[in-house]
């Protein structure tokens, strides 16, 4: 990603060892595991460097495929001439390999740009649904425990290199659904749905700070309503900032929002924010053989009201990935903003928080 040729690369280390190890006027003979292993670490680490340098000059070659050959097997069986990438350098390769990905679905006619994850959730069990809210859909019925959840997320490229080549404008929908699948006593109603599209734009910089990149800010203007009227109603404005930083298998979410004042006899939930606060913090793990594991906290610490939300995936074929779901709290839908859920769900989902390819990593 960072370079065309790494096979000049691949020589460095080679050399490098040649002169450090027996026979070496530089350096002192190793005289045990850890001396070993130090002195590859600085290596390697002197060769990321060396790589982010040699990506400023020109390319001059006129072989690519008899280099790519050789880059491909200089290293084949040999674990510790094997170069790793730092942190920070496996951020700044999801980043490129993201918005690669994200580009040649927008200029597919046929293919449609995954936004937010994509799920379903044919056993979603809540061990506290809402009745009350619940008795104004069938008043004859109770909800059961146990639904089927989903959601759809998707976005359009509306315009790309805005702001000197570092922005991207979009328009954004997501879809959740909370239906009573199973419910056939009440002729199986969607007890809620949660509708959002947005305006955003999204700005890749790749800047570091205290070792970790920031790969992506977004500054959105978002609209989420449940489609009702009456009493069952909610809905709300926000502008959210949300910037995503990244260190190696390691990334963390921050997206404060600032809710759009309405007047006072429109409001639907005017101590929406007593809930659900003023923002969402995730913090996202990439494990052994492509699973991943996400936090997600939102609420009001003020007014003591909380919702935590744990995501555990892992691939079962191609794209489509098992799918644990936990959520404990207030502030999982419109309709149960300030009602207490205690769900877990099983099922499926499409596409992770990191890219595909640096899940192979």
């Amino acid at each position: 990603m960072f370079i065309r040729h790494r096979w000049l690369l691949c020589l460095l280390p080679i050399t490098l060892l040649s002169v450090a190890l027996p026979g070496a006027q530089t350096f002192a003979q190793p005289t045990n595991r850890a001396e070993i292993e130090a002195r590859i670490n600085a290596l390697n680490n002197e060769l990321e460097v060396l790589q982010q340098e040699l990506e400023t000059w020109p390319d001059t070659s006129a072989s690519n495929v008899e280099d790519n050959a050789f880059e491909d097997n200089i290293f084949e069986g040999s674990a510790i001439l094997q170069p790793r990438l730092l942190p920070q350098a496996i951020a700044i390769e999801d980043l490129n390999e993201r918005r690669d990905l994200e580009q040649a679905s927008n200029r597919n006619p046929f293919a449609i740009t995954t936004h937010r994850t994509n799920y379903i959730m044919p056993v979603s069990y809540n061990s506290e649904p809402n009745r009350e809210s619940f008795a104004q859909i069938d008043p004859d019925d109770a909800p059961n425990n146990t639904e089927l959840k989903f959601q759809l997320s998707v976005k359009v490229g509306i315009a790309t290199g805005l702001f000197a080549n570092f922005g991207d404008l979009y328009f954004g929908y997501s879809q959740r659904s909370w239906w009573q699948a199973y419910n056939t006593e009440a002729s199986s109603p969607f007890r809620e749905t949660n509708y959002e599209p947005e305006l955003f734009v999204d700005f890749d910089s790749a800047w570091e700070v205290l070792g970790w990149v920031n790969t992506r800010n977004r500054v959105s203007i978002n609209h989420e309503s449940n489609g009702r009227s009456g009493d069952l109603s909610r809905s709300w404005n926000r502008i959210y900032a949300e910037s995503t930083f990244q260190r190696g298998d390691w990334a963390f979410v921050v997206a404060p929002h600032w809710r759009v004042p309405e007047a006072e006899d429109e409001d639907d939930n005017p101590d929406i924010q007593r809930y659900m606060g003023y923002g969402d913090l995730r913090l996202a793990k990439r494990l052994n053989n492509n699973h991943e594991i996400v936090a997600q906290w939102r609420g009001n610490p003020n007014a003591g009201n909380h919702g935590t939300q744990i995501d555990y995936s892992w691939p079962v074929f191609n794209s489509l990935r098992a799918h644990v779901q936990y959520y404990y709290g207030y502030g999982e839908s419109l309709i149960d903003y300030d009602h207490r859920v205690h769900r877990l769900s099983l099922g499926f989902s499409l596409n992770p928080l990191f890219t595909p390819s640096g899940l192979n990593r």
